[in-house]
């Protein structure tokens, strides 16, 4: 049941995969490296020797290359993609790795983009309940992951171009296995791109259609962690939400921003409630989106408005991947995370309609 439950929750489709299926065409690229890298550990000095990874990355790409619509044109003909790929690690940190994800790659000048990753990474050997000391890292086989970085490109002859990018990895599976230091390493990657070359946009950016609007918002979230509180040994599940009320702002067809009202609640924190009281955690919060058309990346900053022991701070984060759904683009769905600092409370399994 375990499995089942982490299996059923990391396999719901990853808000960069709903962007690249409308995509009926066949994949214009197809990538190929090579990677190296060095874990970052999450105790001790991160100059440790031997915590090195080395593996493969398979990619395919759509290039999104219709200059009649103002974000593939604003974003200078960014890529979608999907990619998977296998790592291993020298020092047997967690075994080796397979890793599947959408990808994103949108260019900042004429050589140089920047991308970003969401998917799941599978690990053979992942943190074993005996404490072993050597390999306490992640606490789970399957993981979210997200990597960000920058892609160098230099085009060969023909349709070849070679690149050559830098990046930070994380996979953790926000809580629904304990315990949960989550995996981080810096890596490299050297490869060869197959495919057209990235045509040079020099066309007018502006969309003299749109006209900025808001609009109202409400947004649930449902998740189920593992408490931190309970024995290591002990494995019980428990419901936790987001319920957001907010107002968004459309400034431009690629860029908005908002607030909300949020109220979170974390069964897992119940018996640790003041008597009388229950763990709610109101709190307000500050958001912008960029946009890629369907899919929309959210940072956001929130404040809580009610002190509880439990809370690490007053502060926390939200970093959340959404895929806009119907006619009329007005719902959205996917996955986000509540963050403190780099401790996450739960994965927000999100679906919210505007209005």
């Amino acid at each position: 049941m375990r499995r089942l439950l982490i299996f059923l929750s990391f396999a719901l489709v990853m808000p960069l995969f709903g962007a690249v299926r409308p995509l009926a065409a066949q994949p214009s690229h197809l990538a190929l490296s090579t990677l190296g890298g060095k874990v970052i550990p999450t105790s001790g000095s991160p100059l440790a020797a031997g915590n090195f990874v080395v593996g493969l990355n398979a990619c395919l790409l759509w290039q999104q290359a219709d200059t009649t619509v103002y974000w593939q044109r604003f974003w200078c003909i960014p890529y979608l993609g999907i990619r998977t790929g296998f790592s291993h690690h020298v020092a047997g940190i967690a075994g080796d790795c397979l890793v599947f994800a959408g990808t994103l790659q949108t260019p900042v000048t004429h050589h140089l983009d920047w991308t970003i990753s969401t998917g799941l990474s599978f690990y053979t050997l992942p943190y074993s309940r005996t404490h072993d000391p050597e390999n306490s890292y992640i606490g789970s086989v399957a993981n979210s992951l997200i990597d960000l970085g920058f892609l160098y490109n230099l085009p060969l002859d023909g349709n070849i171009t070679f690149f050559l990018s830098a990046k930070l990895v994380h996979s953790s599976n926000g809580y629904m296995y304990k315990p949960n230091h989550g995996l981080n390493s810096l890596q490299a990657e050297v490869g060869l791109r197959l495919g057209p070359r990235r045509q040079t946009l020099r066309l007018p950016l502006a969309d003299t259609t749109f006209r900025p609007y808001g609009c109202g918002f409400v947004m649930i979230a449902p998740s189920a962690v593992m408490s931190r509180y309970d024995p290591l040994d002990q494995i019980t599940y428990y419901p936790a939400y987001t319920a957001q009320i907010g107002y968004l702002r459309h400034l431009h067809p690629c860029f908005a921003g908002g607030g909300t009202l949020d109220l979170s609640y974390n069964f897992s924190h119940t018996p640790f409630a003041p008597e009388g009281q229950y763990p709610v955690y109101p709190a307000a919060s500050l958001f912008a989106d960029s946009q890629w058309g369907p899919l929309v990346l959210r940072l956001g900053v929130a404040h809580y408005l009610a002190y509880y022991p439990l809370n690490r701070t007053q502060y926390y984060e939200r970093v959340a991947l959404y895929c806009r759904i119907g006619p009329a683009q007005d719902r959205y769905a996917g996955v986000g995370m509540k963050v403190h600092g780099d401790h996450i409370d739960f994965i927000e399994w999100t679906y919210a309609i505007e209005f």
